[in-house]
């Protein structure tokens, strides 16, 4: 098993990669200078094919550049990659948009006149309809060259913020007598150490060298929020949240009745939370109690054959057809081996590349499952539709990666060696709801209250840190001891610089997974084929309408319940192997 990147795939060498982008450079100055006639059915095909080619190539090469970097983050030849590569995309994205502009003035009977008069248009059907639904957000060119320049303050903005947590000093602590340095890479092997005072000193160090420079992270984040809301302004929508769900068409409803559900089944998870500080016998519990195992004295480690074993007997219930994808992914396609020039801290996936740093946890694990799900997805969509639509939304994207997950916990479960296992990974699959639900949901929050309050005034260290503090105390309940450090997470909550609303996304992704894992055991509701059809469907169909392939409507809040009432099973059962032991 190579458990290594195979990018000579995309390029042979950086000189290829240099060499791409001039050749699309070329293509792109033909297309814009090509004059066609968007009435002719035959020169509105020559642009859509024209326009996909391009955005496809460009992806490669931004792909490709990404990658390089985060194999290597110290390397200035890779930092220069990364950075030609996202320029390069910008650049493409803001050109091609006069085809756009040319479908759209034309006009809807018009295009769709075209679209008849030529099948091989048909293909782009579900692309029109879309531009034309968000025709009213789409601008002229000199608002667009407002949002363009935004955009790219914006992403300077991510930069720095990317800069400074790269640079960031995570402090030291005494561990044994030995002066241990913290970063991104060890940092959550000590904040779930089994014992109490290391995970208390790692805590209270990480916040308050963040909180050092919490004024800088304030001022970025501030910038951020505020050149997106001027940009949704722009666009014709009234909040930032309307313009991301207006992206991928799902109901504010939605959101509305999933930050509602969470809500009332707060007193489930705290009551899951006080269950926990029981079983580990602590009696004042803090916020940094809750990353260590369930039974202290548990010690779970895979190596990287066993982890590959162990995920391909969890995901047997899937089918051989997805046997044979786990197969070829992870020969060539991720990247998991432990590198210390590689990125620490990050664990991710992009087109059909993943990337992590395998260390043999439980965690690792589950985080090594999680991705291959991503590009299984994303592998299949490939395999089944052109690049138009080869890519899932992350709406529809997290549930393929999730229901990995909770196939991993449940069938560690059943092979438990022992009760105190049964225990562990009980309790990890309540904690997948607190962490991905629970947790996701409180960002989204908090993203709300930043959004709100920062369209009148400034978003400051204190107003940061107020607004999170009290969000933590309402979710977690009055059962915790709450230390003021606490108040500093926020700075650490990368979604909140790189994307707006991503949070949310994991919280419905569970949720729908845990349906979905119900329905496919013995194939009593949902088959293997269904589900296969529905990974290889990319996003050729509006998230709500894929999502209708698992027999799963999410406008009914009652899938929300049904998600909520696994949850109740599991902490019941908890609570009942509890009161055994005792």
């Amino acid at each position: 098993m190579n458990l290594k990147w195979n990018l000579r795939e995309l390029y042979k060498n950086n000189e290829e990669f240099y060499n791409e982008i001039n050749y699309v450079k070329k293509l792109l100055y033909e297309v814009m200078n090509s004059n066609v006639d968007i009435n002719d059915a035959n020169d509105l095909l020559f642009l859509l094919n024209s326009e996909w080619h391009i955005k496809e190539l460009a992806n490669n090469i931004l792909v490709y550049g990404s990658l390089m970097y985060y194999k290597n983050i110290k390397s200035e030849e890779c930092i220069k990659l990364k950075d030609d590569a996202e320029k390069f995309s910008n650049e493409v994205n803001s050109k091609l948009k006069f085809i756009e502009n040319k479908i759209l003035t034309c006009g809807k009977n018009k295009i769709f006149r075209l679209l008849e008069e030529n099948t091989d248009l048909q293909i782009y059907k579900q692309h029109i309809n879309n531009l034309f639904r968000l025709q009213e957000h789409i601008q002229k060119e000199e608002i667009n060259n407002v949002i363009r320049d935004n955009n790219n303050k914006i992403s300077e903005y991510i930069n720095k913020y990317n800069k400074l947590l790269r640079d960031i000093d995570y402090g030291q602590i005494e561990v044994n007598d030995e002066t241990i340095e913290i970063n991104s890479s060890n940092f959550a092997k000590y904040i779930s150490s089994r014992d109490r005072e290391t995970r208390k000193k790692t805590y209270l160090s990480v916040d308050n060298c963040f909180n050092v420079k919490n004024d800088e992270f304030a001022d970025l984040l501030n910038n951020i929020y505020g050149y997106r809301i001027e940009n949704s302004e722009l666009e014709n929508y009234d909040t930032v949240l309307d313009k991301v769900l207006s992206n991928e068409n799902i109901n504010p409803n939605i959101l509305k009745s999933l930050i509602q559900s969470v809500n009332n089944n707060l007193p489930l998870i705290q009551k899951y939370l006080s269950l926990k500080a029981e079983i580990l016998k602590i009696d004042d519990p803090h916020l940094y109690d809750f990353g260590v195992p369930l039974d202290k004295n548990l010690k779970l480690k895979y190596s990287m054959e066993e982890a590959v074993e162990i995920i391909k007997n969890a995901l047997s219930p899937l089918g051989e057809e997805y046997l044979e994808n786990v197969e070829y992914l992870l020969n060539g396609h991720f990247d998991a081996e432990p590198d210390d020039h590689k990125h620490q801290s990050i664990t991710f996936s992009w087109n059909t590349y993943s990337f992590m740093n395998f260390r043999g946890s439980y965690n690792d694990l589950k985080n090594m499952i999680h991705e291959l799900g991503h590009i299984i997805n994303y592998s299949l969509s490939k395999k089944n539709l052109p690049f138009i639509y080869e890519d899932s939304t992350i709406f529809v994207g997290e549930t393929a990666s999730i229901v990995n997950e909770i196939l991993l916990n449940r069938y560690l479960y059943k092979n438990a060696k022992n009760t105190k296992e049964k225990l562990f990974y009980l309790s990890k699959e309540i904690e997948n709801y607190f962490t991905s639900v629970f947790k996701q949901t409180m960002y989204t929050e908090y993203e709300n209250e930043l959004y709100s309050f920062r369209k009148e005034n400034d978003l400051t260290k204190k107003i940061l840190s107020e607004k999170y503090f009290k969000l933590i105390k309402k979710y977690y309940g009055e059962n915790i001891t709450y230390d003021e450090e606490a108040s500093y997470e926020w700075s650490r909550l990368g979604h909140l610089y790189r994307w707006s609303y991503y949070p949310y996304k994991y919280a419905t992704g569970l949720i729908m997974a845990s349906v979905v894992v119900n329905s496919l055991i013995d194939e009593k509701t949902l088959s293997k084929e269904q589900y296969m059809e529905f990974l290889a469907s990319g996003s050729c169909m509006y998230s709500l309408d894929l999502l209708k392939m698992l027999n799963i409507d999410l406008t009914n809040s009652d899938i929300i319940n049904e998600g909520f009432n696994i949850l109740k099973k599991d902490v019941e059962e908890l609570e009942k192997n509890l009161i055994l032991k005792k």
